[in-house]
């Protein structure tokens, strides 16, 4: 580089620190923003970690999102650093996480409605309805990073073998409450299934955004029937049967001693979360230890049964990874300073 390449490019660089400067948008560990002209572009960048969202770099694009309509710019764009290679974001940085909820208090919920990364993905939502919103996507994402991207109003895939990855029963982590009812109407509850229980079928990003209109579109009963097949896919996975997708079979294998607890969360945030009625009695069976246990069998009516077993869950609950919010809104009393209670938003 010649020397009077090198002094503009600085001075470029220099005008770019100055104006962020001022505008409050200075880089955290895992995120840096670019001012562009009219564009601020966000950068989730910790390639070590296959860029895992850190709660100090959510904390940051939260703050930015707020007063986003304060700063001069009218889009914004939300890209991964290809420095990490082929993953573009692996989801939370399950280590800072662990961190951070050490010093959460009893009752305090990391992914509560006001914690942590689901309010982001709120914000980011809520945004979308009034300015341009981008993710773009060269690498494959992973729960958290999913989530982060879908937020945005488009999408941009880079590469057609781009995989959404949903390793949630495998490592042992139910997916939060509001992420897992909001990924569902972007993606379906089918295909959040399947991500779920298996990577031999890959799901593709470029498949998920063909069908989004679509899914959205979706009318009551394609809704259910959607449900339906996830729930027979996780009621298989509860009862330790081999889940279906398509033609094929495969058993997930319980490597944390935890994919029984939280297929059971899943199950009951579906059935909390869609409007099954009078259908609920066609459900499968495998529901029966869940929604008609003897605590519960005394009612009569199928949505009475699904209430007070919610209810009873939340008053008995089983633990799950102590870090993460059961997707029924249930924890333990904390029988040491690493355990953490966790309740529903409400």
């Amino acid at each position: 580089m010649r020397i009077g390449d090198f002094k503009m490019q600085h001075d470029v660089n220099f005008q770019q620190e100055a104006k962020r400067a001022m505008l409050g948008l200075g880089d955290v560990a895992g995120l840096r923003y670019k001012a562009g002209d009219g564009v601020l572009h966000v950068i989730v960048s910790d390639p070590p970690n296959h860029n895992a969202l850190t709660k100090v770099a959510t904390d940051s694009l939260y703050e930015t999102l707020r007063r986003f309509h304060e700063l001069p710019f009218d889009r914004l764009e939300i890209a991964f650093d290809t420095a990490s290679g082929s993953v573009a974001c692996a989801g939370l940085n399950l280590n800072d996480f662990e961190a951070a909820a050490r010093r959460v208090s009893p009752g305090e919920d990391l992914l509560g409605e006001d914690n942590y990364f689901v309010r982001v993905t709120q914000l980011l939502r809520e945004l979308g309805r009034s300015v341009p919103t981008m993710a773009r996507v060269e690498g494959h994402l992973v729960g958290a990073g999913v989530e982060l991207a879908l937020s945005c109003r488009e999408v941009v895939c880079a590469r057609s073998d781009i995989k959404v990855l949903m390793p949630h029963l495998r490592i042992g982590v139910p997916y939060h409450t509001l992420g897992l009812c909001h990924m569902a109407g972007l993606i379906g509850w089918d295909v959040m299934s399947r991500a779920m229980v298996t990577d031999a079928i890959p799901v593709l990003l470029s498949e998920v955004l063909a069908d989004r209109e679509r899914i959205e579109r979706f009318t009551l009963a394609e809704r259910i029937a959607d449900a339906k097949i996830a729930i027979d896919r996780m009621a298989a996975v509860f009862q330790g049967r081999p889940a279906r997708i398509g033609d094929a079979f495969f058993t997930v294998e319980d490597r944390t001693g935890e994919t029984r607890n939280i297929a059971e969360a899943h199950l009951l945030q579906i059935l909390a979360h869609v409007a099954f009625v009078d259908e609920m009695d066609d459900l499968s069976t495998a529901l029966h230890e869940i929604i008609d246990a003897p605590r519960v069998r005394a009612s009569s009516c199928v949505g009475a049964r699904l209430a007070e077993s919610i209810a009873a869950h939340r008053q008995r609950p089983k633990r799950l990874n102590r870090h993460f919010s059961k997707a029924i809104g249930a924890g333990e009393e904390a029988g040491d300073d690493e355990s953490v209670r966790v309740s529903m938003p409400n």
